[in-house]
């Protein structure tokens, strides 16, 4: 019996987008091989990524009737004319049979299934952070006068790409000011030959941030020089459409992207990226410290220390200080420089602020603020006290400690009030000033006394 027609479309239907079969093949009186078995490669598969295929057979050939058949399970998904109907029904029907091999790509890009007898194949194929449409390849040579078979390659195509941005340099706690590098990792998706827009762009959205610098930028672990972020409306994007090249070389390949932002914000940061070819954004958010630091007047009789009296008018620097590994700390030799946000409360100046201070002052409740910190540990040092009191020469240093969460560290500062003296009007210090002359008169007297003895 002649072979009935094969779905010879199968090798371009197939893919991701259930295009209809719709082309037909001769019959043929003879068989060409006698083994008819074949190489099955699958390509475009995530770099690094762990990727599980499985393979179905849904056309095999009876070699003693010399006539294709289609198995049980896709029936209804191919017609007479062994053309492919309902492709997202065909690849639902496979998921539910024993496959006819699996294969893991542990890392590889590509993967062969081998030797697979002549027919036709669903693809199915999954990992972590990639889902991919289903493909179908077809080991049908029909260039031939007889059946013959013919090793088949298929690309795998992403129906949608995980990405992930993480901090490498740096943390996610942060002070207004600092620079933090981050990392983007995605997976160069696979772009349909006859689609009329082809675009692959990385995009980052931060809020409480500035993107200064793209490190480098790679794919398959290959650097691409050039590359730089645009911005528009709070939007930065890196276009690689230029790297999506012929036949989908990049498919599939980890693409790299490293790059420095500084915090703009007191209040921390929450950065979003995204790109062309995913589906869920990657965020990731930092964290900041404040310290409130309080001054009191340095008063024993109180029972409790909010009975003090509490000191606006303290002014102060601000100096980072090193913990060495022995323990030992450090305070640095320049102050930190900041702007005044309101009355009593201060941020980390950035290099473009004008207005920057080095000194901060207690507002009324003795307090005063500072908004935006990293962690770490901070030097208070006092250099006006407020009228009536004495400067504390020790200072205060207050240690803001890493949180993942917003935090806030509290400090305070003791001075003494300084001695009383007596009011306008009175004696005042007349008393003092007579005694020291009387001291002097006498001592005058007793000396020209002792010479006068002494010439006698």
């Amino acid at each position: 019996m002649k072979a009935k027609k094969l779905l010879a479309v199968l090798m371009t239907a197939a893919v991701l987008s259930g295009t209809t079969a719709a082309t037909a093949v001769s019959t043929y009186a003879e068989v060409n091989q006698e083994n008819l078995t074949s190489t099955i490669t699958v390509q475009g598969l995530g770099e690094g990524v762990d990727t599980e295929l499985w393979l179905y057979q849904a056309v095999s050939i009876d070699k003693e009737r010399n006539n294709w058949v289609v198995a049980d399970w896709a029936q209804g998904f191919i017609n007479d004319n062994y053309e492919i109907i309902n492709a997202a029904g065909l690849t639902e029907a496979a998921e539910a049979q024993a496959t006819t091999h699996t294969v893991r790509s542990n890392g590889k890009t590509s993967v062969e299934f081998n030797d697979m007898p002549i027919g036709v194949y669903v693809i199915r194929a999954a990992a972590a952070n990639t889902t991919y449409n289903p493909m179908v390849a077809n080991t049908y040579d029909n260039t031939q006068t007889y059946i013959a078979v013919k090793d088949a390659a298929v690309t795998a195509k992403s129906a949608t790409v995980d990405l992930n941005k993480k901090e490498i340099e740096g943390d996610n706690f942060v002070g207004k000011g600092e620079t933090v590098t981050f990392e983007i990792e995605t997976t160069f998706p696979y772009f349909d030959e006859k689609a009329a827009d082809k675009s692959f762009e990385i995009y980052d959205t931060p809020t409480g941030m500035k993107i200064t610098s793209v490190e480098s930028v790679t794919i398959g672990g290959v650097s691409v020089e050039g590359k730089s972020f645009t911005e528009s409306d709070g939007t930065y994007t890196i276009n690689l459409t230029d790297q999506i090249q012929e036949n989908n070389k990049n498919a599939g390949k980890k693409v790299v992207v490293k790059y420095k932002a500084i915090v703009t914000s007191e209040d921390g940061y929450s950065n979003t990226a995204n790109s062309s070819g995913s589906t869920a954004d990657s965020t990731v958010q930092g964290h900041t410290g404040d310290i409130i630091l309080t001054k009191y007047a340095s008063d024993d009789n109180n029972n409790t220390l909010e009975d003090n009296a509490k000191l606006a008018g303290a002014k102060f620097e601000v100096y980072p200080v090193t913990v060495g590994e022995d323990g030992s700390e450090t305070v640095g030799e320049n102050p930190l420089e900041f702007v005044m946000k309101e009355d009593g409360i201060y941020t980390p100046a950035l290099e473009e602020d004008k207005n920057k201070v080095t000194e901060i002052e207690t507002v009324e409740g003795g307090t005063v603020k500072i908004e935006g910190l990293g962690d770490g540990k901070y030097h208070f040092k006092e250099t006006v006290a407020p009228d009536g009191y004495t400067v504390n020469e020790d200072g205060e240093t207050v240690e803001v400690v890493k949180d993942d969460k917003n935090t806030v560290a509290y400090g305070k500062v003791f001075d003494t009030k300084l001695s009383s003296l007596p009011s306008t009007g009175g004696i005042g210090t007349t008393i003092f000033t007579i005694g020291g002359c009387v001291i002097m008169v006498a001592a005058a007297g007793l000396y020209f006394s002792t010479r006068k003895k002494e010439e006698n």
